[in-house]
């Protein structure tokens, strides 16, 4: 403790290394302050205030440390306050929509399109009846018309406030919204297009589509030369994804670094024409530089291209004014940099990528450079591999991608591909030398010399060439990503070990060898520096023992058995889980290029590691089988229980009949309804269940109507857990059924502003009356019970006091 004292003393804030940590502090405040503890304007001026007169009465006083406590805090607040402002306002402007008419006519310009296809969906920029600021708006658009970047519509909006599902763990579409400065949802069914505004950027992209029209990797090419991916086919997606080389696709660092590099270079030689007295250090460099930031501008300073375009300049900087900054000082005044110009870059993955993979860069040629290997006793440069070190370079790079990276691509993707090593290997050169520089040349030249049929070759092989090792993603689940996260950080431990034991060694002369090495062997002369090794030894340490703390409290802390209703907006989705196995009672509705099962299902259980026994589905509603086939698909051995003859691509069934009774990992689960199979199960006709675990009762009732519930209330007394039928309709969980059964807990899987109105206020003011907690997927996200005995412990995915961007908007 008096170490950390005497080291905060020693601290100067003019530092700008502290200025950049004060600041990103500050911001990660964004990532978990509930919107009550986010500080407005008037409060910021308040604290500061306050912060201020102490400061100068510990520098009156002359209390050192006092004031440097007190300065920081005041830092810290002033900074707080100005990413709090942000999402405040930005949260403000998301919840006036309830405030606005449900329609609206206005005109609006299309700022960038998300997708293409069977369907559309893109970005406005409008400003709404009664408003003087612009709004950024996401649309779904229901019109045959192909929208175009820069076009001005006027139509009618029908608007809402954004919201998504959410499940623990998995995707967060109110996050993503936000992160893009979205404040409404709307829905357009007419409009008529007024005009096209389009700047220099929209009119290459324009002429680069119909250029391209033609070609079957389009979607690709554009993605590469202008960041949008609307037009990427899904199945190309995919194989980019699978592999591992996702990023390549993405306008980042790669791509602008390689671009100015390019030019660079073509500078360099430039010069050689020149007079002597003409020619500069940095004149390839300002070249460069400007390079790089056309292209960011054709890619549309998307939030990957401006982080990239933003750290070059900072590096550019550096060099031209001869200035020295260690890699981990420049990383830290990047990422305050980019914060400041848009805080909201922190609630998007793709920021945290970015700053994973280049630590994890900076962190490897540290502890790895590759001047620590020697071919007997000389660099590669100078041994008989030197033809070989670009190739040994980039096994390097990628190899120390791989190694590092992993724990982070588990923690966000749940799962890695086994050959995605040797995908970027075969990827990465041909992307980056042939491919892009291709792509531009195409744009700027106006396609000449084909060199867009060219590209598009190239672009079909190399997704060709890596699309068979596409098969080989491996899912892991949360608590296996935490092994090998851990086996990793061990492995890194004894490296860092046998660096510090060759440290020991050379410090003693006695023990140099001084015979010649032989074959692959390491310089002793460049090992890291002491201080670096013991650190990231400290934090090899941190992470294990964080690993160790998490998988014992996952592994000690789990009930005896759980209720698990998913949020998978108007339909159902409940699982029963137990030793890591489960039964999954209905799978959330389909549509015609997928499903709840395919988005919020099968996922959820991949990331917890749960293997699926049985499939019930309580009648053939869509937004309760739905998604049958695509469990089926992914699970087919798994047992499947309805109560009619519909088929779901698996004919070996048990049929849920009154009278049933399944007895399951300790649990039974007694079929109170429908009497007899049925041709096609409608409502009345739901697999009502009972499941007993011998103190606790849970009623699953389906979209049973107050007809069949009649029909078994004699065989009922009171209930712990209801889910309540038909999500809340008043057909259902009449006052009869309510007074008789009396359910502590209620459970509602709705989806919010469905057209229904569900759940109706007659069915919740049953509820109450019978002093009965409801929770409603709508509202909470997932719902998650817990049961040991006599206790029941509720978790749900959102809460009073989840951040800010997961609050509900526009109550």
């Amino acid at each position: 403790m008096k170490k950390l004292i005497l080291n905060f003393q020693r601290i100067s804030f003019i530092d700008p290394d502290f200025f950049a940590l004060i600041i990103f502090i500050s911001a990660l405040s964004l990532l978990y302050f509930p919107v009550f503890l986010l500080l407005p304007l008037e409060i910021t001026f308040i604290l500061s205030t306050l912060l201020f007169l102490l400061w100068l009465i510990f520098t009156y006083f002359q209390f050192h440390l006092l004031k440097k406590i007190i300065g920081s805090l005041l830092l810290i607040i002033i900074c707080m306050g100005y990413f709090h402002h942000q999402a405040l306002d930005l949260y403000r402007l998301s919840s006036e929509i309830k405030l606005l008419p449900k329609k609206v006519n206005v005109e609006f310009q299309i700022i960038d399109i998300l997708h293409q296809g069977n369907y559309q969906t893109a970005i406005i920029k409008t400003v709404l009846p009664n408003e003087k600021e612009y709004r950024r708006i996401y649309i779904n658009w229901q019109q045959k018309e192909r929208l175009n970047l820069g076009e001005v519509w006027r139509g009618e909006l029908r608007l809402r406030a954004v919201s998504s599902r959410l499940n623990f763990g998995g995707f967060d579409r109110q996050k993503w919204l936000l992160a893009k400065g979205i404040s409404a949802y709307a829905n357009v069914k007419s409009a008529v297009k007024i005009t096209q505004n389009l700047d220099w950027r929209q009119k290459r992209l324009q002429q680069a589509l119909i250029q391209t029209k033609p070609l079957s990797a389009q979607g690709l090419l554009i993605a590469l030369g202008f960041g949008e991916r609307a037009w990427l086919k899904s199945d190309t997606w995919l194989v980019y994804q699978q592999t591992n080389t996702a990023h390549l696709i993405a306008i980042s660092g790669l791509h602008i670094s390689l671009a100015m590099l390019i030019v660079f270079w073509l500078a360099r030689l430039f010069q050689f024409s020149l007079p002597t007295k003409w020619i500069t250090p940095n004149f390839p460099l300002v070249i460069g530089a400007l390079v790089a930031w056309i292209y960011a501008a054709l890619a549309g300073f998307s939030i990957p291209t401006f982080r990239a375009i933003i750290a070059l300049l900072v590096l550019i900087i550096f060099r031209l004014c001869r200035a020295y900054c260690t890699p981990w000082r420049a990383l830290i005044r990047v990422i305050a940099l980019l914060v400041i110009f848009d805080p909201f870059m922190l609630l998007s993955v793709s920021f945290w990528l970015s700053v994973g993979a280049v630590s994890c860069l900076i962190l490897w040629y540290q502890l790895v450079p590759l001047r620590l290997i020697q071919w007997q006793g000389k660099s590669l440069e100078q041994s008989p591999l030197k033809y070989l070190r670009y190739i040994l370079g980039l096994f390097h790079l990628q190899l120390g991608l791989f190694l590092l990276f992993t724990p982070l691509q588990l923690y966000f993707f749940h799962g890695f591909s086994i050959t995605g090593l040797t995908a970027n290997l075969i990827s990465v050169p041909f992307f980056s030398l042939i491919l892009i520089p291709l792509i531009l040349f195409a744009v700027f030249t106006n396609g000449s010399f084909s060199s867009w049929y060219w590209a598009n070759q190239l672009a079909e092989w190399i997704t060709q060439s890596i699309s068979w090792q596409s098969g080989n993603w491996v899912d892991i689940s949360t608590k296996n990503s935490v092994i090998i996260t851990a086996l990793l950080a061990l492995l890194y431990l004894m490296y860092l070990y046998w660096l510090y034991l060759q440290h020991q060694i050379k410090s003693k002369k006695s023990s140099l060898l001084l015979r010649k090495p032989s074959g692959l062997n390491f310089n002793r002369e460049v090992l890291p520096s002491l201080l670096i090794i013991r650190n990231s030894m400290k934090a090899s340490w941190i992470l294990i023992i964080g690993c160790v703390i998490f998988y014992c409290d996952s592994l000690f802390s789990q009930p005896k058995w759980k209720l698990e209703t998913l949020d998978v907006g108007q339909g159902l989705a409940t699982l029963i889980v137990k030793n890591n196995r489960a039964i999954l009672y209905d799978t959330g509705a389909a549509w015609r290029n997928g499903s709840m099962a395919e988005l919020e299902i099968i996922p959820y259980l991949q990331r917890q590691g749960i293997q699926l026994d049985w499939l019930i589905l309580s009648h053939d509603d869509n937004d309760h089988s739905g998604g049958a086939k695509a469990i089926l698909k992914a699970y087919p051995n798994v047992n499947l229980m309805m109560p009619s003859w519909q088929n779901y691509g698996k004919t070996d069934r048990m049929f849920c009949q009154k009278g049933s009774q399944l007895k399951w990992q300790g649990l039974t689960f007694s079929v109170l309804s429908p009497p007899r199979p049925v041709q096609r199960a409608n409502n009345p006709d739901s697999c009502i269940l009972l499941v007993n675990d011998g103190i606790n009762r849970v009623l699953l009732t389906g979209d049973a109507d107050v007809g069949t519930e009649n029909q078994i209330l004699a065989e009922l007394d009171q209930i712990d857990v209801l889910q309540v039928g038909h999500h809340g309709s008043k057909t259902s969980t009449s006052e009869r059924f309510v007074n008789k059964i009396k359910p502590k807990i209620a459970l509602i899987s709705s989806g919010r502003w469905n057209a229904w109105g569900f759940p109706h206020h007659l069915v919740t003011e049953r509820l109450t009356k019978v002093e009965s907690d409801i929770y409603n997927t709508a509202l909470l996200g997932q719902i998650s019970l817990h049961f040991d005995n006599n206790i029941i412990k509720i978790y749900t995915a959102r809460d009073d006091f989840s951040p800010w961007y997961q609050g509900i908007i526009g109550l």
